[in-house]
């Protein structure tokens, strides 16, 4: 199986009774991202909300000194290629997707870039204005695209019903993003440049990762409560790898999860709170997270327990199982040499 390219879908329109997002969500729906191993997000310019450009520097300096734009910047680079939905206003494409585009640079570069159109002519001259735009930022725009019709391919309520002949053009589309997007992987500066050291966070896979880890925290925060073991391991796997805090190294889930009712029928661990400090999510279906424990007396944090623990999480069949942990008692740190 290829690796997995992640694809940003941008609903470009904002306006209401716009018909963007419905487009672009019907662009993740279909059966081609899974079997072309691309991972596809909708990224609604609505919920974005970027002002106009209004950074001191041209965004080409790579100086982004306004935080949304520097938001904006970390969300557009987690991605490998872009799909960019359009409708045509006045034979070109929208502002609100023109000043999303102009607001980064090397963002976008070495990168494949998909269109779709939509209008009373298939939104086609907004895409050939998005080529040109795309074109100019350094991405490579696929040749195949996806000419919706206002009156053909969406019901009388706006919503939107492609005709089955647009499936195949989505696939097409698709197909060509998965190809070029593969190829220009090479280009890009993170993985050229001698010394430099990639970052692994993808923020397009932050909003699933959270909710795993939330997941998480709810199962043992369970388990802890009613000292039930078996509640507390319902998310760890079955060879699952834990690191001790005293240099033991145990694995499976029947060996911990043995360990565990010995603890719990003893009560080794008084009544505690769990609580996420920092989650990283390097790729689609995985999700690294710190995690505080600690102690309550009355229901307030307590003296005399405290850990952290991290706890590596893989989505598998879709389900998120815990693969791996680490816990370690937080101390006082040594004094300074």
């Amino acid at each position: 199986m290829a690796e997995t390219l992640r694809v940003g879908v941008l609903a470009g329109s904002t306006r209401p009774a716009r018909r963007a997002r419905a487009v672009a969500e019907w662009i993740c729906a279909g059966p081609e991202p899974g079997e072309l191993a691309l991972d596809l997000t909708v990224v609604d310019l609505e919920e974005v909300g970027l002002p106009m450009l209004a950074e001191p520097e041209p965004p080409a300096f790579g100086r982004y000194a306004l935080e949304h734009t520097k938001a904006w910047a970390e969300l557009v680079a987690g991605f490998d290629a872009y799909v960019l939905v359009s409708p045509e206003y006045n034979h070109s494409t929208t502002a609100v997707l023109k000043n999303a585009l102009d607001h980064l640079y090397a963002e976008w570069q070495d990168k494949a870039v998909g269109f779709v159109g939509y209008g009373t002519g298939g939104g086609v001259r907004a895409v050939e204005h998005l080529r040109g735009i795309t074109a100019e930022l350094g991405m490579a725009g696929v040749g195949p695209q996806v000419a919706l019709d206002i009156f053909e391919d969406f019901d009388d309520r706006g919503r939107c019903e492609p005709r089955a002949r647009q499936a195949e053009a989505r696939r097409r589309m698709l197909t060509g993003l998965a190809r070029w997007g593969r190829s220009l992987w090479g280009l890009r500066p993170q993985e050229t440049l001698d010394g430099e050291r990639p970052r692994l966070h993808s923020p397009a896979a932050t909003d699933e990762a959270s909710t795993a880890v939330e997941r998480l925290i709810e199962t043992l925060q369970g388990g802890g409560d009613t000292t039930d073991a078996d509640a507390y391991d319902r998310m760890f796997a079955d060879d699952i790898l834990w690191g001790s805090p005293y240099g033991r190294t145990l694995a499976g889930y029947k060996q911990l999860n043995e360990i565990h009712h010995t603890l719990m029928a003893k009560r080794v661990a008084p009544p505690s709170r769990f609580e996420p400090v920092q989650i990283l999510a390097p790729a689609p279906d995985v999700a690294i997270a710190h995690i505080r424990r600690r102690a309550l007396q009355d229901g307030t944090d307590g003296p005399g327990f405290s850990e952290m623990a991290m706890y590596v999480l893989i989505k598998r069949n879709g389900t998120w199982w815990l693969a791996a942990g680490q816990n370690t008692p937080i101390a006082d740190p040594p004094a300074a040499p």
